[in-house]
């Protein structure tokens, strides 16, 4: 009998499937056999020990030591479940098996929107002050859909829109927000006593006491931001002509141009 469990409105919950999304791998068999695992850095095992407490049905939890391009040795925790029922549940929400990177969007349900996204970046984003000492959070994808819905997320705390395009090297959205917006948005995430890596939560609080030296001038004014159209259009029409066109400086489509074409 298919036994339906996760609530996402539920903030451990959604903060575990955002983080299985994001690190986790979901395979199968022959036979309705299969298993999801999630392997990640000793360090961080202590999540995999509360996710093991959340599922109610068998996990296993195990270490392993490999060479990676990174280090040698190095010592890793996973966590597995085999129980069908459980992946079912998963698909259920929008998992899916096998590699997912370009497919991962929103699950399939009502969810706590902050604990969600907060498992996402645990799991496969960054987050703490750049070398110049300024706060970031940033989270790469491969997906348009997850990208669009985190852009969606990201607006309603910053009141700010962000156009992105996908890298020219690998081919993924790099998202990043920096100073008070990246204070917003993890002040948001990492609240008290919430489920996160402890790792993550100390990067937070870094961001939280960044203060914007009194030399730094903050940009009140909205920026005239790119859309896709005015990107295709400038790619397929002259400078003179998208200047004219779009009520644009020759300038600024060059340095667009650039940017798009890099």
């Amino acid at each position: 009998m298919f036994n339906y469990f996760l609530d996402l409105t539920n903030p451990e919950h959604a903060y575990m499937f955002g983080f299985i999304q994001a690190d986790g791998h979901l395979s199968q068999d022959t036979r309705n056999r299969g298993r999801l695992r999630i392997e990640i850095q000793d360090s961080d095992a202590h999540i995999l020990t509360k996710f093991a407490s959340i599922i109610p049905y068998p996990c296993t939890l195990s270490k392993r030591s490999r060479t990676t391009n990174f280090a040698e040795n190095r010592s890793y925790a996973m966590l597995t479940v085999y129980d069908l029922n459980f992946r079912n549940a998963l698909i259920k929400l929008g998992m899916v098996y096998g590699r997912k990177s370009y497919s991962i969007n929103l699950p399939k349900s009502e969810l706590s929107e902050k604990d969600y996204f907060r498992g996402v970046i645990d799991g496969d984003g960054s987050l703490g002050l750049t070398s110049n000492g300024y706060p970031f959070v940033s989270l790469v994808t491969s997906s348009e859909a997850f990208a669009e819905a985190y852009l969606n997320f990201l607006k309603g705390i910053t009141g700010k829109a962000k156009n992105i395009t996908r890298n020219k090297r690998d081919g993924v959205f790099n998202i990043a927000i920096f100073k008070e917006d990246a204070q917003l948005l993890a002040a948001l995430l990492y609240y008290p006593d919430c489920l996160a890596l402890s790792r993550k939560v100390e990067a937070a609080l870094k961001i939280a006491e960044w203060v914007r030296p009194n030399t730094m001038r903050k940009i009140e004014f909205e920026r005239n931001r790119w859309t896709l159209e005015e990107d295709s259009y400038i790619l397929t029409h002259t400078v003179e002509e998208s200047a004219e066109f779009l009520q644009r400086t020759h300038k600024s489509i060059k340095v667009r141009l650039w940017r798009i074409r890099d």
